[in-house]
C-alpha cells in the first residue's frame, strides 16, 4: 500500500518522529492556524509541511487503529464503524498519490509539490493560485504570513455558508 510520511523538515516541521506517517486531517474552521495547510504526525500529533508517498507494510485498517487510538483518552479500541469511516475517508483522501512523489496538504486536498498551481474548492475556501503556496514559501517566506497563516486570505476566499 502507498501512504504518506514526513518527507523532510523544510518550511515547518515540529514532528521529530523517525517514521512520521500522516494522521487523517482534522481541519477546523480556522485553516490559517495550520489545520488547513499542514500534515499532522499520527504519533506525536505535531505538524509538518511536506510528505512523501512511500510503500508501507501496514493496511489502512491497521493505520486507522493507530491513528484513532492516539486521540482516544479512554484507551478503548475504536469501534469497527469508526475504523471503517476512517478507512473510507483515507481511501478518498489518498487516491492518486504515487510512490516517490512529494505532496502538501491544502484545504482538504493532497497536492503534488510539482503541480503548476492550486485551483480547487476546498473544505473552507475556493482557491485559484498560480503556485503551490508551501513550495513557493520555500523561496519567499512572506507567503506563510501573507497567505497560509492569513485569516484575511482565508475569509476572503471562504465558501458561502449553507443556511
Amino acid at each position: 500500500m502507498i501512504y504518506l510520511r514526513k518527507a523532510n523538515d523544510d518550511l515547518i516541521s515540529h514532528s521529530r518522529c523517525t517514521e512520521a506517517y500522516i494522521s487523517a486531517p482534522g481541519q477546523m474552521d480556522c485553516p490559517w492556524c495550520g489545520c488547513g495547510w499542514l500534515f499532522t504526525c499520527s504519533v506525536c500529533r505535531k505538524a509538518f509541511t511536506f510528505a512523501e508517498a512511500v510503500e508501507v507494510d501496514f493496511t489502512l485498517e491497521e493505520m486507522a487503529r493507530r491513528d484513532i487510538g492516539g486521540y482516544n483518552v479512554s484507551n478503548k479500541a475504536p469501534s469497527k464503524e469508526r475504523v471503517q469511516e476512517w478507512v473510507d475517508f483515507m481511501e478518498l483522501f489518498l487516491r492518486g498519490i504515487e510512490a516517490g512523489h512529494r505532496y502538501v496538504y491544502f484545504d482538504s486536498y493532497v497536492i503534488p509539490t510539482d503541480a503548476d498551481g492550486v485551483t480547487l474548492e476546498g473544505l473552507h475556501s475556493r482557491h485559484a493560485l498560480a503556485v503551490v503556496p508551501q513550495v513557493e514559501a520555500l523561496r519567499d517566506r512572506s507567503i506563510v504570513d501573507g497567505l497560509l497563516c492569513n485569516p484575511d486570505y482565508w475569509r476572503a476566499t471562504a465558501l458561502e455558508e449553507e443556511e
